[in-house]
């Protein structure tokens, strides 16, 4: 790919989106080239703006007495470093715009920067907000987290002792970041259980995906995150399953938070013929729309299988291909976060990660707080109300109690598995007694989870009732048989 066209994708090869929560994963950025003086980027305010420049020098003098008055009257020692931080972390504040963020330690801005790129030091979890709690979402193959057994699901309560309530989860991940070969303790909510987890950091470089020959001659990829050279490494397994015998293709970015904007562009043109791919908007007007080249790199029927858990660069795919009927999309209405951000350093040597654009679909539609639909709606489960489903899970009691209940047998942890049993389509009642239906019902999910089907309460089948109810909201299925997106995508193809 040597147009013209071509050179808009590579100038934003370094912007990033992605849910704004990702732990040490993604999520968006782009250098600023002269912070605050790029001029590629620049959108100049109009008159009445400029003319409040007095307005400003008037009240940053007023700013500088304070922090003096502050500073020198203030019954504890507090430094001018303190108290600036927090003058500048006010000012992201004030933006109500949980993507952006002041970075008052250059190393944590560094740190992020890294963990963007695909390859740094941490324990290898992706995070997002739920609910305001920081819950895990995955862990990468291979890493201190998987190793040490903490899963998708789990909610980040502590980290080495220090509490993360109140906490961002930009900040939490830089309690997590740290050099290889450092210790570090995580402590989790696991459904009600409070669980510590001692990990040796290291290094965490993954591939963005895995693939597979399906039945009928259609190639699968999975992309869980776009980083540095995802584009790169499409095209090779793009090759490889061709070179199969491939005549269709499924693309899954299901449960991918995102990444750079450069990478999703890249891959889109791979499949794209001519055309935008996507619009960047700021103060209401469209300032930069990059173009697909107009050599496809490969013709082929193409389903891309989505969820809620689908955001930005995911989500920008997904647009791509859908509005130029490239690809037909299969599962839930994606995430809908439609913004990207920049970082770049200050003088002091903090950073900051700011929100910059709207990023629109080929046909302009915005995807912020909107996502996208898909033409085929399938719900994994055959649960069609997210909204109830939420509201069930939200109800949920946590199976804590020290006991392996049985037959007759009443309590907390029985009451706690019918409300997941229901979930699952199991017909149980509510009434935390371990009666004829509830026995049935759990004997019935230990033998199709491989576990030892006799009907009892156990651990491993609390654990596993969890684990199920997980990959059920998110649309994730354990087998290739329960997932139902991926069946109607190779309906649809073979079709």
């Amino acid at each position: 790919m040597h147009s013209q066209k071509t050179k808009k994708i590579a100038r934003f090869l370094a912007l990033l989106v992605a849910v704004a929560l990702i732990l040490t994963s993604f999520s968006f950025v782009m250098f600023f080239p002269g912070l605050l003086g790029a001029s590629e980027f620049a959108v100049y305010a109009a008159d009445s703006e400029t003319q409040s420049n007095a307005y400003l020098k008037s009240e940053f003098t007023t700013m500088e007495t304070l922090i003096n008055t502050i500073h020198n009257n203030y019954k504890d020692e507090i430094t001018y470093k303190k108290l600036l931080d927090g003058a500048y972390a006010g000012i992201f504040e004030a933006l109500d715009d949980p993507y952006s963020v002041y970075f008052a330690n250059g190393q944590e801005g560094e740190a992020f920067v890294e963990s963007v790129n695909g390859a740094f030091s941490g324990i290898g979890v992706a995070v997002k907000d739920v609910n305001g709690k920081c819950s895990i979402t995955q862990t990468f193959v291979g890493s201190p987290a998987e190793k040490a057994g903490i899963q998708a699901g789990d909610v980040v309560m502590a980290v080495d002792g220090v509490r993360a309530s109140g906490k961002s989860v930009d900040e939490i991940a830089a309690l997590m970041r740290g050099e290889k070969g450092t210790k570090v303790t995580i402590t989790v909510d696991r459904n009600g259980k409070s669980l510590s987890f001692p990990l040796v950091r290291d290094v965490i470089g993954s591939l963005c995906m895995t693939d597979k020959m399906l039945e009928g001659n259609i190639g699968y990829i999975r992309i869980t995150s776009f980083d540095s050279d995802c584009h790169i490494e499409f095209q090779s397994v793009l090759k490889r399953l061709l070179e199969a015998g491939a005549k269709s293709l499924i693309i899954d970015v299901r449960n991918n938070p995102g990444g750079l904007i450069g990478q999703t562009a890249e891959i889109a043109d791979q499949l794209m013929e001519e055309g935008p791919i996507l619009h960047f908007k700021q103060k209401d007007e469209v300032i930069e729309t990059l173009e697909a080249t107009e050599e496809a790199y490969v013709n082929l029927p193409i389903v891309l299988l989505v969820n809620k858990n689908s955001a930005s660069a995911s989500e920008i795919l997904a647009g791509a291909l859908q509005d130029s009927k490239k690809a037909v999309l299969v599962g839930t209405k994606t995430f809908g976060k439609g913004v990207a951000q920049q970082v770049g350093e200050l003088k002091n040597g903090s950073q900051i990660k700011l929100s910059t654009f709207y990023f629109l679909t080929p046909n302009k539609n915005t995807i912020d707080h909107v996502g996208i639909t898909p033409d085929y709606v399938v719900y994994n489960g055959g649960e069609a109300d997210i909204e109830e489903l939420n509201s069930k899970i939200d109800a949920f009691v946590p199976m804590v109690e020290k006991v392996k209940a049985t037959t007759g047998q009443v309590g907390l942890n029985v009451y706690g598995a019918q409300q997941r049993l229901q979930v699952l389509r199991f017909d149980v009642p509510l009434n935390a007694t371990m009666d004829g239906k509830t026995v049935a019902a759990i004997k019935k999910f230990q033998k199709e989870n491989g576990l030892y089907a006799y009907g009892g309460l156990d651990y491993a089948t609390i654990d596993t009732l969890n684990k199920a109810v997980w990959e059920y909201a998110t649309g994730t299925a354990s087998t290739e048989d329960d997932d139902l997106q991926l069946k109607k995508a190779i309906e649809i193809l073979k079709n």
